[in-house]
């Protein structure tokens, strides 16, 4: 009886071993079916790695990153995966076939099919010329080294309330980003962020895009309540969600855009972690920026720049 026992945990052993080296490799999405609707135009990559690591890259051909982690799970047969990066490398998929060139499982309502292929040769680096911000805090103060809030705010062209009853009349505002990781090509990942204003939950957030859903997702969960506008007494705008703690308005300047050219007021200023930034601020379109340069100073590889320009404004 012994010796039964482990044999058929031997035998199990194996095959979930086997089952787990099916899964491994770079496979290419092909189809995904959401109820009744599918979609066949996917180029996305997920690599499943032998020791864990869970890679994704746009094509067969486009930079890989590391997005989280994997596992199998024998009695579920079930792919668990981890990641903070984007819901779709995050969560339980359900294993329905795995042969050795296809993979096909069930994830969060959706069937997506996968095949295995080799991945090519990468693109070109994009070289693009990276912006420098050089002001120093020091400049933020005044003659006696201090920051005078009102004093500064008193040359914005916004105020909170103003901000608040212009966002409502719009149902997005999106922008373009272009990354530059320290030491890197600009990083093609998040290609633009959206601002919603919801208003039945009446608050304002931030969506990034995501290349695999092929929508903007929230993943901050960390929305603007408009309900409750003390919160915000020294915020003079909602884009980019970061509190700028010192800042300095240096005059006017015509920027132009992809959604048109627009005068606006230059600030410059410090946010968290010391990160610069720098604003165009439209003038007449409270809580729209034209331009927005964020330079994250820090040891390689933790440095970036990152530059966001209005692209649209739906009514």
């Amino acid at each position: 009886m012994k010796k039964l026992i482990v044999l058929i945990i031997i035998i199990c052993s194996i095959s979930a071993k086997a089952q787990k080296s099916k899964i491994i490799g770079n496979w290419q999405l092909v189809k995904a079916v959401i109820g009744d609707k599918t979609e066949t135009d996917l180029k996305a990559v997920f690599i499943f790695e032998d020791k864990g690591v869970l890679k994704a890259a746009r094509s067969a051909t486009s930079k890989i990153v590391t997005v989280g982690t994997w596992k199998y799970n024998k009695k579920k047969k079930t792919i668990v995966m981890n990641s903070s990066l984007d819901k779709d490398f995050n969560g339980e998929a359900s294993v329905i076939k795995s042969k050795n060139k296809e993979l096909v499982y069930k994830k969060d309502k959706a069937i997506l099919s996968f095949v295995k292929i080799k991945m090519q040769n990468a693109s070109p680096k994009i070289k693009m010329e990276k912006p420098i911000l050089s002001f120093k805090r020091e400049a933020m103060y005044n003659k006696n080294g201090d920051f005078n809030y009102e004093e500064e705010e008193a040359k914005l062209p916004w105020k909170i309330e103003t901000i608040v009853n212009n966002l409502k009349n719009y149902t997005e505002l999106v922008y373009n980003i272009t990354s530059f990781p320290d030491e890197q090509e600009p990083d093609a990942w998040v290609v633009s962020e959206k601002i919603n204003y919801n208003a039945t939950e009446k608050s304002i957030d931030v969506r990034e895009y995501s290349y695999f859903q092929n929508d903007y997702i929230d993943m901050t969960e960390n929305p603007i309540w408009m309900n409750n506008l003390s919160d915000y007494e020294y915020d003079y705008n909602f884009f980019p969600k970061d509190n700028v703690d010192t800042y300095k308005v240096l005059g006017t300047e015509e920027i132009k855009t992809p959604a048109g050219t627009f005068n606006c007021t230059v600030v410059e200023g410090f946010g968290q972690f010391d990160s610069k930034i720098k604003y165009w601020m439209i003038t007449e379109k409270p809580g729209v920026f034209a331009k927005i340069i964020k330079v994250k100073d820090a040891p390689v590889p933790f440095g970036s720049t990152n530059v966001y320009i209005l692209k649209e404004i739906k009514n």
